[in-house]
């Protein structure tokens, strides 16, 4: 049927009701919901890195000078003692880490906000970072430094142990260097997010135990994406730490929207009225 606007009644608006009021109760557009759209995990890795490609690399320079300053302040200190020992070598990874960590740490906290929609990073989020989370890095480090360094001094004395113990022992030790591996995925990016000791190291047991293959497929392929970086050199400067921690950042919240969806499913589940 053809409407005959001529024809029509026109609207009168009453005199105690003005242009906005008629404009809430008959808007000009209807209020929608915003669609969520979920990228996959390499999608949003790549993507994330390309479009903030310049202040990424800017950061893994950043990161680049300061491991070279405490390098090059450990074989000061490390240079007077006698190479026959382990001394010099002591020195200067504990002054490497000394002055690598606060910039493992800003690194991180770059990443999440590069990760988080509602950050609009800068490079003032690196310096913030460091500055930040400078004590709660060394205390990270000097754990990981610590636990790893009594696995391999284990693996060492029971790899030359003959036998079926020596053997098994060995099996062991790499099981748990794995298991090191994997709770170390998680540590930085949860030390950012300001959890607790006993919440941070609980956390990234979960995670690593939550998806264990995942997990191994992640540190697989940042181990082969690193060799190749150090392979070419220059790639060291441009993303070789900046790959680490976007790829564990972008980890951490993939499984956390997989465990809420879960835990939603869960709760929607035991609301619903049994048949």
């Amino acid at each position: 049927m053809i409407r005959d606007a001529g024809r029509e009644p026109a609207y009168q608006r009453p005199a105690d009701v003005s242009i906005w009021d008629d404009l809430r109760r008959f808007p000009l557009l209807e209020p929608t919901t915003a669609i969520t759209i979920q990228r996959g995990y390499f999608r949003t890795l790549f993507s994330t890195f390309y479009d903030r490609m310049g202040s990424f690399i800017l950061v893994n320079l950043a990161v680049c000078a300061q491991l070279v300053v405490g390098v090059g302040l450990g074989l000061l200190l490390g240079g007077s003692f006698s190479i026959k020992t382990a001394l010099p070598i002591v020195i200067i990874a504990t002054v490497t880490g000394i002055v690598g960590a606060p910039a493992i740490a800003g690194l991180f906290a770059y990443a999440r906000a590069t990760c988080d929609v509602d950050l609009a990073p800068t490079f003032g989020d690196y310096v913030r970072g460091m500055r930040r989370y400078a004590r709660r890095s060394w205390g990270l480090l000097a754990i990981q430094a610590a636990t790893g360094g009594i696995l391999v001094l284990n693996l060492r004395f029971y790899g030359g142990v003959h036998g079926v113990m020596g053997a098994s022992i060995s099996v062991l030790i790499l099981f748990l260097a794995l298991l090191w591996a994997m709770i170390g995925v998680y540590a930085w990016p949860l030390l950012v997010r300001d959890l607790s000791w006993k919440l941070l190291f609980r956390n990234t047991f979960f995670l690593a135990m939550a998806a264990p293959l995942s997990t191994i497929g992640l540190l697989a392929g940042l181990t082969v994406a690193s060799a190749l970086l150090v392979l070419t050199r220059v790639g060291v400067f441009i993303a070789l730490f900046v790959i680490w921690a976007l790829a564990e950042n972008l980890a951490v919240q993939r499984l956390v929207r997989i465990f809420q969806a879960k835990q939603e499913q869960l709760t929607a589940s035991a609301d619903q009225p049994p048949a």
